[in-house]
């Protein structure tokens, strides 16, 4: 049985509109200001852009205005894309005018249109081919003749098969050739070439917001974040429930940009999302979760499209700036259970398992490290790229730590004689939940039909609660609670999260309002006091309930 979810009327969403449309028309015209803890707004300019908006005089001040509209802090001047060259000059002008303004300026690189595409996913390139690489290296030198900072958007990966990489593969597998392949061409071609013109230039490699599929395509995390003097977080959302855009969680930017930080370091200057596959909900869905993720910068893709074909969400955006600025000072010292995903880890049959588990109101603190030292911690598929997972869960378990064990990864362990077990922790036919008593440590095995229940389909449905799932589910939740904030009652599609000191801040992604609890160490005999919510959204009168309309967000404490 399923449970069809309404979504606002074709004239509701007009009207909204239409009335953040006025609101942007009578807003800020003084220069650019700051955001709170000095969060910066920043924008692109592509290559397209650059050529038809801002070669004349009366492009760039209607780009200006642009920016002071949204409360931009900083643009990027964008030197190649599907294969435009942006003119020297133009680029030029437009810095020192972005400048005078206020603003401050780096440079990008998309490269897409270098030649020869890949075999895969035609929108790469070929690195195996020297022509490609020779361009490549022709476009960083004239990017760092102009920049002292330059984005590399995250198109920067190849899955070509042509007969070029079969011959330079070799005997490696194609996993270990494109990750070579990838950090070679890095040094080789673009830092190497910028850092030959631009002693002082800063390359940023900004990564796709699909990480479990960075392994098949070159991506590395964790060699090339120490490569790059930067990298960025795709934090892109989408409708979750389009079959285009695959079905995507919101929690997944959260989850991406803190396991990366958790990588990089200080090095993870922002998140990047852009209009596609939204409305204005969904839209603001990505600026609230990149900003609960806590990223220094907010990078909005791009100007040519959101000031005229998604104007709606800019505006919304612009409307909604206040709000979010106030969230950003709320915003750090995260927690959570810690979820281990080594980098390049193949999830199996479990991609994106984290996105749906966040969904479950299950704050998770992703980790590429085993958290051999928490007193609790969530494993999937992914854990077993590590080849001392298994000695590690044992000591884990031994030490009388809770290990929270996803239904395909148990079945893999099953049987195995490094755990100290004495029966076995596969689930049965039909079994949602399990425990298990490991040593002195507890295993709780849950079915990935959990985490299932927030996939949204075509129809924008998800599934409904049987008694025997939400049974299922409060047992999950009631062992997470254990540990950290969750909510035993939230129904699915509600995230947690734990975001600074005992500040707790709790979103309704699904598109009916909410009333709901926390539960948890936070919330043992107390009650809670509001520190901000959006439009709608509140902490009821006894300090316990969370009412959240469709999409809203509560903070307390």
């Amino acid at each position: 049985m399923r449970l069809t979810v309404c979504r606002m009327r074709r004239d509701a969403i007009r009207l909204l509109e239409n009335s953040l449309r006025l609101a942007s028309l009578v807003g800020v015209v003084t220069l650019l200001p700051q955001t709170m803890k000095g969060t910066d707004w920043s924008t692109l300019f592509t290559a397209q852009d650059v050529r038809d908006h801002l070669s004349t005089a009366e492009g760039r001040e209607e780009a200006l205005n642009f920016c002071r509209r949204l409360g931009l802090s900083k643009v990027y001047l964008e030197v190649f894309r599907d294969g435009v060259q942006a003119d020297a000059q133009t680029l030029k002008t437009s810095r020192d005018e972005f400048r005078r303004a206020g603003l401050k300026v780096s440079g990008c690189v998309t490269t897409t249109g270098l030649g020869k595409p890949s075999t895969g996913w035609r929108v790469a390139a070929c690195y195996a081919n020297r022509a490609n690489r020779d361009r490549l290296a022709k476009t960083f030198r004239s990017a760092a003749e102009i920049f002292d900072e330059i984005m590399i958007d995250d198109f920067f990966f190849t899955d070509c098969e042509c007969s070029e990489c079969a011959a330079a593969k070799g005997e490696m597998s194609w996993r270990q050739y494109r990750k070579q392949l990838m950090l070679e061409v890095s040094r080789d071609s673009v830092l190497g070439p910028a850092r030959a013109v631009n002693p002082n230039v800063k390359i940023i490699l900004k990564f796709p917001q699909w990480y479990d599929k960075f392994q098949d395509r070159g991506y590395s995390s964790r060699e090339e974040s120490g490569l790059y003097d930067r990298i960025w977080t795709g934090t892109e959302l989408r409708d979750p429930s389009s079959d285009e855009w695959g079905h995507t969680q919101q929690y997944r930017g959260f989850f991406l940009y803190r396991w990366l930080t958790e990588i990089a370091g200080a090095k993870n200057g922002g998140g990047w999302f852009d209009p596609y596959g939204t409305d204005p909900t969904f839209y603001l869905d990505q600026a609230y979760v990149t900003m609960l993720a806590g990223a220094p910068e907010i990078f909005l893709f791009h100007y040519g499209e959101l000031a005229f074909k998604y104007r709606a969400q800019a505006d919304a955006l612009a409307a909604e700036r206040p709000k979010l600025d106030d969230l950003a000072k709320l915003v750090g010292e995260w927690r959570g259970i810690p979820a281990y995903k080594p980098p390049s880890s193949d999830p199996g049959n479990e991609a994106y398992l984290f996105d749906q588990i966040g969904m479950l109101a299950i704050p998770l603190e992703p980790t590429s490290r085993f958290p051999q030292a928490a007193p609790a911690a969530l494993f999937t598929v992914h854990s077993l790229e590590d080849t001392e997972f298994v000695s590690q869960l044992a000591r884990f378990l031994t030490a009388g730590h809770t290990a929270l064990v996803s239904e395909g990864l148990a079945h893999l362990l099953d049987g195995d004689p490094r755990l100290p077990a004495s029966d076995s922790i596969s689930l049965a036919k039909g079994e949602l939940f399990k425990t298990a008593r490991e040593g002195i440590g507890t295993l709780y095995v849950f079915s990935d039909t959990l985490p299932h229940l927030t996939y949204v389909d075509a129809q924008n449905r998800t599934e409904s609660l049987t008694p025997k799932l939400r049974a299922a589910l409060a047992a999950l939740r009631s062992a997470v609670a254990g540990f950290e904030a969750t909510s035993l009652d939230a129904p699915p599609r509600v995230a947690v999260f734990p975001i600074g000191g005992a500040r707790v801040a709790v979103m309704n992604f699904t598109e009916l309002p909410v009333a709901c609890h926390l539960a948890g160490p936070a919330a043992i005999g107390r009650k809670f006091r509001q520190v901000f919510a959006t439009s709608g959204a509140s902490l009821a009168a006894d300090g316990i309930t969370l009412d959240m309309p469709a999409h809203g967000l509560v903070v307390v404490q």
